[in-house]
């Protein structure tokens, strides 16, 4: 420790640097969740691209049988198909935009704490509080750059595509009526933008 009268310093440092730690796996643990609604509606959304009727059959037979009590085949459909394809857009878009921002989130905590363990380690002669810094980079930084890049590389581009895909779906085989058609568009182009902007920010950082 170099000074005495840098005790109170160093404790006032040390439990910011535990709370901000804490905080940080906690929002790691957000964004895989997070990651992991996205898969599923996007595994949804290729079951609904597939065959609409028969997601919109489950969809009906679902809540028909929560207000009769049992399926009952002669009732008229209580949700369009076009509607279910909506509200998974929106809730691809809600998920997406939110998982943007806490993957940024998680990567600007993490300089906040590397600054914290630079500020700490000077005081232990850099042989202490170095779990993230130092210690990092020599056993994990190759994994790190693994798991990057599945999520700054692999993951935004395999998303892109299916994008794409969905698109294509919506203007070559979509039977929605064309109001629908506009929404979902809308809804897609907005989540397009989401994406381009987190890749563009995860590239400016890098």
């Amino acid at each position: 420790m170099s000074d005495t009268p840098d005790i109170k310093l160093i404790e006032v440092l040390s439990q910011h640097y535990s709370e901000t730690f804490e905080l940080l796996h906690k929002i790691v643990a957000r964004r895989d969740r997070l990651f992991l609604y996205i898969l599923l509606v996007i595994f949804v959304l290729l079951l609904y691209m597939s065959s609409p009727s028969v997601m919109s059959e489950w969809v009906n037979t679902f809540f028909n049988k929560q207000v009769n009590g049992a399926p009952n085949s002669n009732m008229l459909p209580l949700i369009d198909v076009s509607v279910i394809g909506v509200v998974l857009l929106l809730g691809l878009l809600s998920l997406s935009h939110t998982y943007f921002q806490t993957v940024l989130h998680v990567e600007r905590q993490y300089d906040y704490v590397y600054q914290l363990e630079q500020e700490l380690s000077s005081h232990f002669a850099g042989r202490a509080f170095i779990r993230e810094g130092d210690h990092y980079k020599k056993y994990r930084y190759r994994f790190s750059r693994w798991t990057k890049g599945i999520f700054w590389i692999l993951f935004p581009s395999l998303f892109f595509l299916f994008i794409v895909y969905w698109l294509i779906f919506l203007y070559t085989q979509s039977q929605a009526p064309r109001i629908f058609i506009i929404v979902d568009s809308l809804i897609t182009v907005s989540i397009l933008i989401s994406l381009c902007l987190y890749v563009w920010a995860l590239m400016k950082k890098k």
